[in-house]
Parts: structure tokens; C-alpha cells; sequence
């Protein structure tokens, strides 16, 4: 039988939200409903079934529920989350007159640290776990090979990129990080999320516009402006395939409404 009672008790003690709280159990006693134990072949079906009426988001956060309850009855069962795609919608993506206005504040303000993360972002196309590996010493190469999901991916440096950099990171020694707080630290991905987060009203931009994969869309569509090379783009972006890529060809629906206005004149 499933324990929902002895489950409850252990998310009170695990001092979890309310909100997390409720949504586990309501996720568990669903469960409950339609199996009488806990298996590997019971949360796979349970998976499908929910999947009849649910989104994988949803279905997603129901697996949360009968992984920690795995955790609560020391039950060592491995089983795979639905996989969904996240792709960025093309209404979310930091324009480049937003960038500037971010870059020449942060400047202004003295905030060079924070200025050094954005161009890296900006310049690059490199997803924030990549950019936060870079050191000083790579300011002297023309690319970067680096290991990431489980491949070696090349990130160019762009002349224009590297020279602006070296004179804001004159003081710093090879091995030092690029991408530090002002306190001089390495920073993490949060740190980075929380400087962007507190931006929005200071620079007058939408704070949909501004997380750090936002960058890497702004460098895909501002690339794809000058140069209409695709596949060379998804080279650039570490995609394998080039559909993939496509997204950045799209418009958003400010701009549809434009060309739809300039070419409806019959």
C-alpha cells in the first residue's frame, strides 16, 4: 500500500513549502488511486496514463512527487522524466537597442564586472554554463574548444569582442575567470540571474527580455541579419541539427503585424 500518511508527515519534516507540500500530495494520492504499490512498472504506467490528459510539464511535475516518495521508502527505482523541448520564443529575446542600453549603463555605472558577463553573452552565442568557464588567457585565442554535453563544441571569440575585454580585464592574471561579482568571485549561475533580474525597470526593459539565454537568441537573429548563412549559424550554436536553428528565422508578432501592414495594400 502507499504510505500518503507517513509521505505527508516526512514533507512537513523536510520543512518544504505549503504549496510544494500540496502539490506532492495531490500528485501521490493520485497515484494511489490507480496502483496499490509503488514499481517501476507501475510509475510507467502511471506516466502513460497521465499523459492521456496531461501536458509533459505537468506530467513532469507528478514524477517530482513519486521520486521523492522513492526517496521517503528508500526505494531504489530509476525511471526517465518526459522530455520536452525548450525552445525560446521569439517574443522573448533582448533587442539589440535593449543590449546597448543595458551595456552603456552598466558602463556608466562603473559596473564593469557586470559589463564583461553581458558582451560575453552578447558576442559569443555561448549558453551561460560555457561562459562562465572562460579564463583570461582564452582573451589570446581566436576559439575556444570546449567539452559540453557530452561533446567538444568550438566557440569563436570575435575580434571586435576580445580587444574591448582586454582593456577592462587588464588587472586580471591568465587564470583568473572572466565572469566574477563585485566581490571579485567567480559567479555562479544565480549570480548571474540576479544582476540581470535587477535591471529590468533601471534600464526600461522587459523582464522577459532579460535571462541569460536571451543573449544567445539576440546573437543567433543579429547574426542571421548580416550573414544568412543557417548552417553555419548552427555550427556556431552547437546545434545538431538545423531545424533546430530555424527558429531564428522567424518574426515576432510585432513585426508579422508590420510586413502583413506593408504588403496588404490591395
Amino acid at each position: 500500500m502507499v504510505d500518503i500518511n507517513g509521505f505527508e508527515q516526512y514533507l512537513y519534516d523536510e520543512e518544504l513549502s505549503e504549496n510544494t507540500r500540496n502539490s506532492y500530495m495531490f500528485s501521490i494520492k493520485n497515484f494511489a488511486e490507480n496502483f496499490d504499490t509503488v514499481s517501476k512498472q507501475n510509475i510507467i504506467a502511471w506516466k502513460q496514463l497521465l499523459l492521456l490528459e496531461k501536458s509533459p510539464n505537468t506530467v513532469n511535475l507528478r514524477l517530482s512527487a513519486i521520486g521523492k516518495y522513492c526517496i521517503y521508502k528508500k526505494l531504489n527505482i530509476d525511471f526517465n522524466r518526459v522530455k520536452v523541448q525548450k525552445i525560446l520564443s521569439v517574443e522573448d529575446v533582448i533587442t539589440i537597442d535593449e543590449y546597448e542600453r543595458l551595456l552603456d549603463g552598466l558602463v556608466k555605472e562603473n559596473k564593469i564586472y557586470f559589463a564583461i558577463i553581458v558582451v560575453l553573452l552578447a558576442k559569443t552565442g555561448a549558453r551561460i554554463s560555457e561562459v562562465l568557464r572562460f579564463k583570461k588567457k582564452d582573451l589570446q585565442k581566436d576559439y575556444i574548444d570546449m567539452k559540453t554535453k557530452g561533446k567538444v563544441r568550438r566557440i569563436y571569440l570575435p575580434d571586435s569582442m576580445k580587444s574591448q575585454l582586454r582593456e577592462w580585464t587588464s588587472d586580471l592574471k591568465d587564470n583568473d575567470p572572466l565572469c566574477f561579482n563585485k566581490s571579485g568571485k567567480q559567479i555562479t549561475k544565480s549570480g548571474v540571474y540576479n544582476l540581470l533580474k535587477s535591471c529590468s525597470e533601471k534600464y526600461d526593459i522587459p523582464k522577459n527580455h532579460l535571462h541569460a539565454h536571451a543573449f544567445r537568441h539576440m546573437f543567433a537573429i543579429e547574426f542571421l541579419k548580416r550573414n544568412s548563412n543557417i548552417s553555419l549559424l548552427a555550427d556556431l550554436l552547437g546545434h545538431t541539427n538545423v531545424n533546430t536553428t530555424m527558429i531564428y528565422l522567424r518574426m515576432s508578432k510585432q513585426q508579422q503585424k508590420s510586413e502583413i501592414d506593408k504588403a496588404v495594400t490591395w
